[in-house]
């Protein structure tokens, strides 16, 4: 069966709904979040059920979890794949039995395409700027794949997207990714002369696949968090 792409189920006129409901930022409690601290988060939500599962090994306890994925990842994350260029690619992400969810599609390289992705957002911008980086909990098959974030400067939500990438093995691994690798991109061209990464205003972020991986893709996903 075809993958279905879950974009046109999550409508952006809907975000402001849910992160209203769900969002547990720090940000007047705690505008420079201490590195020690467990409690800094993008969005969080309780999971659908309290029945045991088998769950995959845990991270260092030293992260501090912004992004948990359970079984209600999906209505938190929207996909944009190269459909919007005229490619054909296709993805989803999706909750697995283990309690956490996988990034999942196939890329194609036809008609210009060549990129599958998906992101989030905040209800408004979030301040990281007492932390290196960002990690991720993931394992996967081998490919690359880029976390994308993007910024609030002069009150607007940038065009471009910082992107910082990782090559996803099939152990889970904790990678931690500081806010130094990320560089600035608009449709996967590198750009110079913008203003630095501004880590107190980070207002979405991501996960693609690009670069011409064409065929299937996995990415399976525990936790995004800080260091």
């Amino acid at each position: 069966m075809p993958l279905l792409n879950l974009s046109l189920q999550l409508p952006l006129l809907l975000l402001p709904i849910f992160i209203s409901a769900a969002l547990a930022l720090n940000l007047n409690s705690n505008p420079n979040p201490n590195p020690n601290s467990s409690t800094v988060s993008f969005y969080s939500s309780e999971p659908a059920s309290s029945s045991p599962k088998e769950t995959a090994p845990q991270q260092e306890s030293s992260e501090n979890v912004l992004i948990r994925f359970g079984d209600d990842a999906p209505q938190f994350w929207q996909v944009v794949n190269d459909g919007v260029m005229g490619g054909i690619s296709q993805s989803r992400i999706r909750p697995l039995e283990a309690g956490h969810a996988v990034f999942e599609g196939v890329v194609s390289l036809e008609n210009n395409g060549g990129f599958a992705s998906i992101r989030t957002r905040a209800s408004r911008p979030v301040d990281l700027s007492g932390f290196a980086g960002l990690t991720i909990h993931a394992k996967g098959d081998g490919k690359v794949y880029c976390l994308r974030i993007k910024t609030v400067e002069n009150g607007r939500v940038t065009d471009y997207a910082w992107e910082a990438r990782f090559t996803a093995g099939p152990e889970w691994q904790t990678h931690q990714l500081s806010f130094d690798d990320f560089r600035p991109v608009f449709r996967g061209r590198n750009l110079r002369g913008v203003p630095p990464l501004r880590s107190a205003a980070i207002f979405e972020i991501g996960l693609m696949i690009r670069d011409e991986q064409q065929g299937p893709f996995a990415l399976e996903v525990m936790t995004l968090g800080v260091f």
